[in-house]
């Protein structure tokens, strides 16, 4: 597996009984600083050398992943690259596998933006990919993210086909490919069945990002499982943030239709999260806290705006 310009993020927790316990803020400020530029600079790399086939393809690649700014919190790779330490592991041996990640979400973005699908224009203040080179454009861009995507985890010389495996099941008809035609089908109200079929839309990737990390570090099966529930529970968690959003917009304007609370809904989801967090085995305690507060930063930065006279943010 290539580690390329991932030197400053091959970092080994260290097990001491005299180690203090890391604070999260702590925690998350060294994960931040150990990751994010490492993973900025191969994702540029990538994108370059994914460009080099067609004039112009580069520029293209790099808006829609974002390397040049605007690329959103990362949160998703990050969470592989931490997972991978909790596990033992470098995180420079899961740098292919986060990259994987990243890719895989900016393709659904691209997917989600077309006429078809959500119709968007504007994807983090940018043309979306569809208006720079039109719908059958970003749909190949699309399925090159993807591919790019397997080919780096198929390509790990212990793991290649489990990662692969997995990230079929995440991406497919079972994950967020199911998930966004139950959107698009948008059937109100949803049998059970297409209610866990569309949480997956948004839950199904970040529970892979989880289980890849893992998988790199060589951890057993039932951490893998426990990992994987967690990543589940923070992408729900998420998403139930981002329509409480969507919920507070339709309420100023006089539009909704429902008394729900999905920051309520979400504050449940990350307690259980965390408590399934902790019950998990051999995690190396530095790690489990930088997972935990990871997962903090996540749910805060998507918590919606108070309304003017509420008190500002949410307590988790």
């Amino acid at each position: 597996m290539s580690t390329a310009s991932v030197s400053s993020v091959d970092w080994i927790p260290l097990e001491s009984p005299r180690t203090p316990r890391p604070r999260p803020a702590n925690a998350l400020r060294a994960l931040l600083d150990r990751h994010r530029a490492p993973l900025e600079t191969r994702l540029a790399d990538e994108c370059q050398r994914l460009g080099d086939c067609l004039d112009g393809l580069s520029e293209v690649l790099g808006r829609a992943v974002g390397t040049q700014g605007r690329g959103g919190g990362r949160w998703r790779p990050l969470l592989t690259l931490t997972a991978a330490e909790a596990c033992g592991a470098r995180a420079g041996q899961a740098m292919d596998a986060a990259v994987a990640v990243e890719l895989t979400h900016t393709a659904s973005l691209v997917l989600d933006d077309l006429p078809c699908m959500d119709d968007a224009t504007t994807r983090r203040g940018l043309p979306a990919t569809h208006r720079l080179v039109g719908s059958a454009g970003a749909i190949l861009v699309s399925v090159g993210l993807l591919s790019r995507a397997v080919e780096l985890l198929g390509s790990h010389p212990e793991c290649g086909g489990a990662l692969s495996a997995d990230w079929g099941r995440t991406v497919g008809l079972a994950g967020m490919a199911g998930g966004q035609a139950v959107d698009v089908a948008a059937r109100r109200p949803l049998s059970p069945r297409d209610r866990r079929l569309h949480r997956a839309k948004s839950a199904a990737l970040p529970a892979f990002a989880m289980v890849a990390g893992a998988r790199v570090a060589g951890a057993a099966d039932r951490v893998c499982t426990g990992l994987e529930a967690f990543g589940r529970g923070v992408g729900w968690a998420h998403q139930l943030l981002d329509d409480a959003a969507d919920l507070e917009e339709d309420r100023r304007l006089g539009r909704a239709t429902s008394d729900r609370d999905p920051c309520a809904h979400s504050q449940r989801i990350m307690r259980q999260a965390h408590r399934r967090l902790d019950a998990i085995p051999k995690l190396d305690r530095n790690g489990r806290v930088a997972l935990s507060a990871l997962a903090e930063h996540v749910i805060e930065q998507a918590a919606p705006e108070p309304a003017p006279g509420e008190a500002p943010g949410r307590s988790l």
